[in-house]
């Protein structure tokens, strides 16, 4: 496999100021390629330690993807550096400039001195063309390895990775016969990862030659299968082995792979049966609703949403019975069934979701502690509720219960539409 390390430089990366959203673009696009990202180093913008690094990451991968301090102001030093580091001079390079005239004068903008100062390029670099901005990519080669500096600004940064580097790094690999990496991450929802392990058993019997990895979060567990091959399609057939045997072993729980979220996989169900959901929230406080309307598109599926967060608002707006309040309490099954099957009465729709509980950190009871929630789905032929008891924070607590309302919703499409 072909070794990859990113090197991000900058100061704001340091100390938090910036989300550093360039390293894991890089590493989302190499991987796609078949390439194993081994590395990331976060640095500031100091000569010595710029050095240092690019010595130690020499010596574990093949290719350095840099990242920061291209720019014309002072604290740019990434250039200097680099050119020091390569016993490189500057010099001016006739066709960046061009490209440095044209950005600036389809702007209507001067091309003032600092800026022609991007067309001095290290003459032992290989230009990388930016035509979104004004500081060019550079590639320099020593001892058959690769080290390529990119602008910080992420669009500038995505320009040149999907017009140079990744076209260069496919050919690499291709040219030094490396196997290739590939991943995939199945998604599961509403079963612990202790459970979901138990469940699959022993990933050296059904995993075996593969890496398999649990990456638990509030919305369920991620299980993502890594294979190494020499081939994409090699790789392809020993991923599919593993899904298969997953999705035999726990597939109830399992809603979709990769970048499929519980909101899309809901989403493709409704649109692809014609059918419409609502709900009405207590302790999400609309964050349920929020999820179905993060997919574009949502608009003829999602009919709405209440927010009923008092027992007064869930008696006046969505009719909860006074008794069912009084004897029961707003954290009951049969609060979270009156209000599911209501919502989908006012709104008109062929499922409705509710969910009421305690997120905490205060109002537990014995009977009730914090992290009590009571689940419900109602539709034409039945309404029922689920109860969970999630943990005591109040975060987690109020994820879990959109996670696991839009699993249910998903399970019930797939029971009431047999073909599914």
């Amino acid at each position: 496999m072909l070794k990859i390390s990113i090197l991000s430089i900058g100061d704001e990366l340091c100390i938090g100021q910036v989300l550093n959203t360039n390293a894991r673009f890089m590493a989302v696009e190499c991987t796609k390629i078949g390439a194993d990202v081994v590395l990331h180093s976060t640095i500031d913008d100091d000569k010595s330690m710029m050095t240092a690094e690019l010595d130690r990451l020499t010596d574990l991968s093949e290719l350095i993807l840099i990242t920061g301090g291209l720019g014309p102001t002072h604290d740019d030093i990434t250039k200097p550096v680099l050119c020091e580091y390569f016993n490189s001079e500057l010099k001016f390079h006739e066709a960046t400039y061009k490209d440095l005239e044209y950005f600036f004068s389809k702007r209507g903008i001067e091309l003032t001195e600092r800026n022609k100062l991007q067309a001095m390029l290290p003459d032992k670099c290989t230009p990388l063309r930016n035509m979104v901005g004004t500081a060019p990519g550079m590639m320099f080669e020593r001892n058959g390895k690769f080290f390529i500096s990119m602008p910080g600004v992420p669009r500038e940064m995505q320009y040149i990775m999907n017009n140079s580097v990744l076209p260069f790094i496919a050919e690499l690999i291709d040219k030094r016969n490396k196997d290739v990496v590939l991943y995939r991450t199945i998604h599961t929802n509403g079963i612990p990862e202790s459970m979901l392990a138990d469940k699959l058993g022993n990933p050296d019997e059904f995993a075996s030659g593969a890496k398999l990895a649990f990456l638990p979060s509030y919305r369920g567990v991620r299980l993502r299968i890594g294979v190494n091959a020499k081939t994409f399609g090699k790789a392809r057939s020993r991923i599919d082995e593993i899904e298969s045997y997953i999705n035999l072993k726990v597939g109830e729980h399992v809603f979709g792979t990769d970048d499929e979220s519980l909101e899309t996989a809901a989403a493709e169900l409704l649109i692809k049966y014609g059918k419409t959901v609502s709900v009405a929230e207590s302790c999400t406080g609309g964050l349920l609703g929020a999820a179905f309307t993060n997919v574009s598109g949502s608009s003829s599926y999602f009919e709405g949403g209440v927010q009923v967060y008092s027992n007064q608002a869930k008696m006046t707006m969505l009719g909860v019975s006074p008794e069912t309040i009084n004897v029961h309490g707003a954290v009951s099954e049969q609060t979270a069934k009156e209000l599911a099957e209501n919502v989908r009465k006012k709104f008109g729709t062929d499922y409705a979701l509710s969910v009421t509980g305690i997120a905490g950190p205060t109002g537990g009871t014995p009977d009730k502690p914090v992290g009590t929630v009571w689940i419900g789905i109602s539709d034409v032929t039945e309404t029922k509720a689920v109860r969970y008891v999630f943990g005591d924070d109040r975060v987690m607590n109020r994820e879990r219960s959109v996670g696991m309302a839009i699993m249910m919703l998903i399970n019930r499409i797939k029971e009431t539409n047999p073909d599914e």
